[in-house]
């Protein structure tokens, strides 16, 4: 494919594209309102004013924005005097961004690659630099970065199996144009570098630097926060697990994984001695438009659960508790014996393991984890991860874990080892951008 047939097809398809973008703008707007340009930033407009010359950082979700926090606050104090727009993809992502970023930034949903769209956007803010997260890859975008001279790096640089099959058919020319529109390529791991250049990216703008989601920062006193949660609770002497980020089944009738997590909880409270603390489940559903659907599933498992959401408090008769709000995961990690991770129990591809690692958390995952193959494989071979292929596996684990507290301690320290060796990955990736954007003298 080129570049011609590219934008052939793209205006094509401009009407679904914008239909399906106003129907997510519309339904975010519903719950939060904090995206009111959601739509229309999306062909690059927005009535405010940014500033101008600095530095533009693309994420497209809740995983990739987290992960450029430690990166947002390091160009903060490297470079003052740059503002730092942010651009998601993803309503949620945008949410993270706006709530939770550690520095100031200016915001807006990314606009579609389309040259007008892209176009008005760079008019807007005329970077300095543009830094792309994990695989986006756009080629009008690209094209109209290296028109203007305006350098762009691609970091956290990833590619599943599956999109390098994809790119490798369909993408033809345009996409090895765009990849060498690039100053750099910062890949996560050696087969991703491998990946890249099989797609026609020159080597020598492919650095292996790691992956940025390893560097990062622990809020402060998260474990001091955990411990007064815990406190006030009546949890001290009760065995918990999260299960964060879960999801619904792709195919409609197939039981969620919330449905599967339910049930191995089940069993693990069947498996408990007469006379101890039951075991609580702190469920976190990925997506917020789930959260009532969750709670009937919860309902209709016949266990007692109590819901953040109102301030419901925990008994000692309550068995779930349905941590239905957004940004708190970090705490619930910290708070558990033992965390699970979603979108593994059923076919999405899993989710970002190296929170609870960093807080020293036995992992634990279902076997569809093919988004983050090669993280989840690093992690395997440092008896850092446990892969539990049904939901009852998973409930033996976690019976053989509650009973443990050695085993719980000794995994949690895997996990935390593989993490730490793993970590470096920002400053190496600091030092490529400084090598583009000298930081200012302090003469």
């Amino acid at each position: 494919m080129n570049l011609f047939t590219y934008r052939l097809l793209t205006t094509l398809a401009l009407p679904l594209v914008a239909y399906q973008g106003w129907k997510r703008c519309k339904k975010q707007n519903k719950t939060a309102n904090l995206l009111p340009n959601c739509f229309r930033a999306r062909f690059g407009f927005n009535p405010h004013q940014f500033q101008q010359g600095g530095i533009w950082i693309h994420a497209v979700s809740v995983g990739e924005t987290r992960s450029i926090f430690p990166l947002l606050s390091q160009l903060k104090q490297t470079y003052p005097e740059h503002p730092l727009t942010v651009t998601n993809g993803s309503t949620q992502g945008a949410l993270q961004a706006l709530q939770f970023s550690p520095v100031e930034i200016q915001h807006q949903m990314i606009p579609y690659d389309y040259p007008f769209a892209v176009n008005r956007f760079l008019n807007q803010i005329q970077p300095k630099l543009v830094i792309m997260v994990e695989t986006e890859i756009w080629p009008n975008l690209y094209q109209a970065c290296a028109e203007r001279n305006i350098p762009i790096i691609l970091i956290n640089a990833r590619l599943k199996k599956k999109s390098f099959l994809a790119y490798k058919k369909w993408g033809g020319g345009i996409i090895k144009n765009a990849l060498n529109q690039t100053q750099l390529i910062a890949t996560q791991f050696s087969i991703d570098s491998e990946y890249f250049q099989a797609l026609g990216a020159a080597p020598d703008k492919i650095n292996t630097l790691g992956n940025l989601k390893f560097d990062l920062e622990l809020p402060p006193n998260i474990e001091q926060q955990a411990q007064a949660w815990k406190t006030s609770q009546q949890l001290n002497n009760r065995f918990i697990w999260v299960a964060a980020s879960t999801h619904a089944h792709p195919e409609q009738h197939q039981p969620s994984e919330e449905q599967q997590l339910l049930q191995a909880h089940q069993q693990l409270i069947d498996a408990q001695p007469k006379n101890t603390p039951p075991p609580l489940l702190i469920l976190v559903p990925r997506h917020a438009e789930r959260f009532e659907i969750v709670a009937q599933q919860i309902v209709e498992s016949k266990l007692s659960f109590a819901r953040h959401s109102k301030n419901q408090p925990i008994t000692t008769k309550t068995q779930v508790y349905l941590a239905d709000s957004m940004g708190e995961l970090m705490l619930w990690f910290a708070v558990c014996n033992v965390a699970f991770i979603g979108g593994s129990l059923v076919p999405f591809g899993g989710h970002n393991i190296l929170e609870p690692a960093a807080l020293k958390k036995p992992v634990l995952s279902g076997p569809f984890y093919s988004n983050l193959q090669a993280l989840f494989d690093t992690f395997a071979k440092d008896n850092a991860l446990t892969i539990t292929p049904t939901e009852s596996a998973l409930s033996k684990q976690l019976i053989h874990l509650s009973n443990s507290p050695d085993t719980q301690q000794k995994l949690g320290g895997n996990a935390h080892q593989s993490f730490q060796k793993h970590s470096g990955a920002l400053p190496k990736l600091l030092q490529k951008i400084h090598s583009i954007i000298p930081p200012p003298s302090h003469e």
